[in-house]
């Protein structure tokens, strides 16, 4: 017997995957409530037994997605005890996440300014736990002697912009394939945060209240309307 609810999560989780397609092929502007019912099967006036309002659903398909990419990132940590062993799960985790979940990818990074400013703090915490992340290997990394950076937080943001740029101009199969750019993105995180290079360097962090590197504030410079091909003209503040 169907447990209660269980059609409802199924149809959300069809429109969710509905939607995901939809904003990355028409950007979140131009895709309409109207499409996603139709492309699920469902009339307009039933989709809201799913979703509140466009805004809602953007909002919960964004955090549902970066819930998601952090748990899996947690496990792929767990377990790893030296700071290299985790930056190079960390490395693989993102970039094959962005070869596996191109849409998703590109959608976080594109439309979040499309949220409201409420909407927005939750998303910008969300991202913000990424860099946290990524700080808390590279201080591991300066204490043992492996890493060599002048300032955890902007060494961060620096990974995670690495990181964070095949989603906007990798398309799978097209230049590299996967190991191939997994290798070549290692070797110049590992180069830039200076994995050989001796003595250590005195470490700083900045002010807490430096932004995540994923998003950007709904206020800031207005973007290019999003779109499959191609990519901003300029980035998001990545997660």
């Amino acid at each position: 017997m169907r447990q209660r609810g269980s059609h409802r999560a199924g149809t959300f989780s069809a429109i969710k995957a509905a939607g995901i397609r939809l904003i990355y092929e028409h950007g979140y502007e131009a895709m309409t409530l109207r499409m996603l019912a139709r492309s699920v099967g469902l009339e307009s006036g039933s989709l809201y037994y799913h979703i509140k309002d466009k805004q809602d659903f953007l909002f919960r398909l964004l955090k549902e997605i970066i819930e998601a990419n952090i748990a899996e990132l947690d496990q792929r940590l767990a377990g790893l005890e030296d700071a290299e062993s985790q930056m190079r799960a960390l490395i693989c985790f993102f970039v094959t996440n962005q070869w596996e979940k191109k849409e998703e990818s590109y959608i976080i990074i594109s439309e979040v300014r499309s949220l409201s400013a409420e909407n927005y703090s939750v998303i910008d915490a969300l991202s913000s736990d990424f860099r946290r992340r990524i700080e808390e290997i590279l201080r591991k990394g300066v204490n043992e002697g492996k890493f060599q950076v002048r300032n955890l937080t902007v060494a961060a943001l620096a990974v995670g912009d690495i990181l964070s740029g095949p989603a906007r101009w990798y398309y799978p199969r097209k230049l590299l394939l996967l190991d191939e750019l997994i290798e070549i993105i290692t070797e110049m995180i590992f180069q830039l945060l200076g994995a050989n290079r001796t003595p250590k360097a005195q470490v700083h962090s900045l002010a807490p209240d430096v932004k995540s590197m994923d998003v950007a504030h709904p206020d800031a410079e207005s973007h290019p309307e999003s779109r499959p091909v191609g990519c901003p003209s300029r980035r998001p503040s990545i997660r």
